[in-house]
């Protein structure tokens, strides 16, 4: 019996945290796995980030199928946290434990090992091309250019994302599309700060702050930005029919109460304005009265299709400089969202029923964000979709004690299989 495993712990003992600066050990690694399997495969090196790495098995076919993947990871730290070394994995209890197995080397070795066995088998009948990023854990920033570069030997018919895996359910889950994203800092200054006996006539920049937040969101998480409604894609009947889930899973998985049983329709299908941080005056021990010279805060929209981050923006700005704002972009992307009709969507949901034999859990749009815009804008491909991949609720990506399940690496390779079956028929 082929050891699938093997390859995967090797694999997982490279570090390749992109924030730390590393990742070309594990890019090489990837590029001589493939070619010492015969796949045409070749590292890429960018200017200031990790290499990217490309593939290739071309069958002959009319149709071809993209598949993605990150090799970077997110740093480990603390490591005190963990009880294991994240770089040394570990398998136990039916779980492999290690730094990136989750979120995203077991699905990027599960898809490239079963694409491989099907092809040496004579049994692929799509050609499949592979491209493996080191950069995703840092937003990407060289994506576009990377891609737009090298369109034509990326070009392809579908798109097969970098892998969800299982819904809080246990159901497999298929997600069609991300949310877009705003990312701002409000910022607001006086000459300097001042004894709180001034408060009557001096200005406290945090007031500003303040007062633009109550208007740009109301209590009802309503966001009260002319026209930020207006251009939302509203899901289907049949997409609103795939998301009818038990809230109390949803509630375990972010820890908290969540009483409303359209919970999941409103994670994917709403836009929201989020608070991630601020900051201003006195915050240490004890009292001190002061007026602050400076305040900030960091805020997100969390944008659905057809919103465009840069037209939220232009609203933002005549609300901030109203109040004497200074706002500055952080970052922009914007949503994508692939239908439930077309043929990479039904591939991966008919092919999670066989192999799960229940009903998948299909996200219409994760409610997160990614570059798959991007992707599409650069590459031409209109089909994306996520799936085939080993990650659940509890894989404590991003976190300490990061796992996946053994069963569902193995489940997510005959997923990949059925799903590529589907592609090629008819």
């Amino acid at each position: 019996m082929q050891d699938y495993l093997s390859p995967l712990l090797e694999f997982l003992r490279i570090d390749t945290t992109s924030a730390k600066g590393k990742g070309a050990e594990g890019a090489k690694w990837l590029r001589d796995f493939m070619q010492d399997r015969s796949v045409n495969a070749e590292l890429i090196p960018w200017p200031n980030t990790n290499p990217y790495v490309i593939g290739e098995i071309n069958v002959g076919s009319d149709r071809t199928l993209l598949i993605y993947n990150h090799y970077d990871v997110q740093p480990a730290e603390p490591l005190d946290k963990w009880d294991s070394d994240p770089f040394n994995p570990v398998v136990k209890d039916g779980r492999i434990y290690a730094r990136g197995v989750a979120d995203d080397k077991g699905t990027l070795m599960a898809r490239l090992l079963k694409v491989i066995e099907l092809w040496k088998a004579g049994e692929l009948k799509v050609n499949v091309k592979f491209v493996y990023e080191g950069e995703e854990e840092i937003g990407s920033p060289h994506a576009f250019e990377f891609l737009s570069k090298f369109r034509e030997r990326l070009r392809g018919d579908w798109l097969l994302w970098e892998g969800s895996g299982r819904a809080p359910n246990g159901a497999p889950e298929v997600v069609l599309g991300v949310k877009g994203l705003l990312y701002v800092e409000l910022r607001a200054r006086t000459a300097k700060d001042l004894h709180s006996m001034y408060s009557p006539i001096a200005d406290n920049p945090m007031w500003r702050i303040v007062y633009f937040l109550s208007e740009v969101r109301r209590p009802d998480g309503y966001v009260n930005l002319p026209g930020f409604y207006d251009k939302v894609r509203w899901l289907s009947r049949e997409e609103l029919e795939y998301l009818n889930l038990d809230p109390e899973l949803l509630a375990k998985a972010i820890g908290q109460e969540v009483k409303d049983g359209l919970a999941y329709v409103r994670l994917v299908s709403m836009p929201s304005l989020n608070i991630d941080g601020a900051l201003t005056g006195y915050t240490g021990e004890g009292s001190k009265t002061v007026i602050p010279s400076y305040a900030f805060v960091k805020l997100d929209f969390r944008l659905v299709p057809d919103q465009d981050p840069e037209e939220v923006f232009k609203e933002l700005q005549e609300v901030a400089s109203k109040y004497g704002l200074e706002l500055v972009k952080l970052g922009s992307v914007r949503p994508f969202r692939t239908p439930m009709s077309s043929r990479i969507a039904q591939a991966l949901i008919r092919a999670a029923e066989r192999v799960y034999g229940v009903r998948p859990v299909v996200m219409p749009n994760s409610p997160g964000t990614g570059p798959m815009e991007s992707f599409s804008r650069a590459l031409g491909i209109k089909e994306i979709a996520d799936g085939a991949g080993v990650v659940n609720y509890d894989s404590n990506i991003h976190s300490f004690n990061e796992n996946a399940p053994v069963e569902d690496y193995y489940l997510a390779m005959k997923w990949a299989e059925e799903m590529i079956k589907e592609l090629s028929s008819g």
